[in-house]
């Protein structure tokens, strides 16, 4: 039995988790919106939770970088799949890497950079004062600026994941240990042997691209410089300790799942993805994803919003 096949045995459990994940922020970000029947209460949640727009949005963005993770699973797309049996275009779904590439743009260049700065936009969010003598919407100015800063890495995510597939087809890809497969190639062909069938090259698996690593891992250490600058001021102007202890996990929590993901998937690029190794290496860096997913939306969002929902109470009990 070969190492993919052995890894095989984690696609259901992978899909589950994903999918629960997926639910969890699907079912928070409905608990964020203010649903109230009369406008007092409306007013006095709303109050409280004026980013409420974002946070759902970062709910949402969370739930689909976990869930856009499955992708690249080679169980669900390659010629045996487990889901798509007796549909021959699999076959060409893998030599083309439609799905590897769409992953690469997906996850890396759209969803990771969006769902990390929406969680700095709303931490620098209750640094700001909003302007009282007009109607202002702060999650215009949060969310606005979270697209305009991910627009810059889902471009350079998106030449790499497909500038392979207008130069040359899929030789980068079939050049095993040329210097352009090392830093753009996004999928990796397999032998009859490495892939389980009688015929060679008619699988191939997702592999991260150096040069997507690089702008990864150079965003990543932008942010956490941010994150810490940005989490620091707010324990100085934090009014009570508890506020102040979960600043700290927050801070701790974030820079280890970043960091070890960012390590482990930087450790992939010089191994082959038809080794256990590499394979276990990337279920290790999807756990850190969700991991960093639940911690933030529940430090950032579920936390904040059910401290504001008794505060609301206790105003509208208060004003009644």
């Amino acid at each position: 039995m070969t190492p993919v096949n052995v890894v095989r045995g984690f696609t259901y459990a992978i899909i589950g988790v994903s999918g629960l994940v997926f639910l969890y922020c699907c079912v928070a970000a409905a608990t964020v919106v203010p649903w109230r029947k009369t406008k007092r209460e409306s007013y006095a949640i709303k109050s409280f939770n004026g980013y409420w727009h974002a946070r759902a949005l970062l709910l949402l963005t969370g739930g689909l970088w976990v869930l856009v993770q499955v992708l690249r699973l080679d169980s669900l797309w390659t010629p045996d799949s487990v889901i798509l049996r007796r549909r021959p275009n699999v076959t060409d779904w893998t030599r083309r890497g439609l799905l590897c590439r769409l992953y690469l743009t997906l996850s890396l260049g759209l969803l990771q950079p969006l769902f990390l700065l929406l969680s700095l936009m709303l931490c620098q969010g209750t640094l700001s004062r909003p302007k009282k003598h007009r109607r202002c919407i702060p999650n215009l100015k949060a969310v606005s600026l979270a697209f305009v800063w991910t627009f810059p890495i889902l471009f350079l995510q998106s030449v790499v994941a497909w500038i392979s597939i207008f130069f040359n087809g899929d030789r980068w890809e079939s050049q095993m240990h040329s210097f352009l497969h090392f830093f753009f190639a996004t999928y990796e062909f397999g032998s009859s042997y490495e892939c389980g069938v009688q015929y060679a090259n008619q699988c191939a698996l997702c592999v991260f691209p150096a040069v997507a690593d690089i702008v990864s891992v150079a965003f990543t250490t932008l942010y956490l410089l941010a994150l810490w600058t940005t989490t620091s001021r707010m324990m100085t102007a934090a009014i009570n300790r508890r506020i102040q202890r979960r600043l700290r996990i927050f801070q701790f929590v974030t820079i280890a799942a970043l960091g070890s993901g960012e390590a482990l998937r930087s450790v992939t690029l010089v191994s082959t993805p038809y080794h256990w190794t590499f394979q276990m290496l990337w279920v290790m860096y999807w756990l850190t994803i969700c991991m960093l997913v639940c911690f933030t939306t529940w430090l950032l969002v579920v936390q904040p919003v059910r401290s504001a929902k008794q505060a609301a109470k206790v105003r509208s009990a208060c004003t009644q």
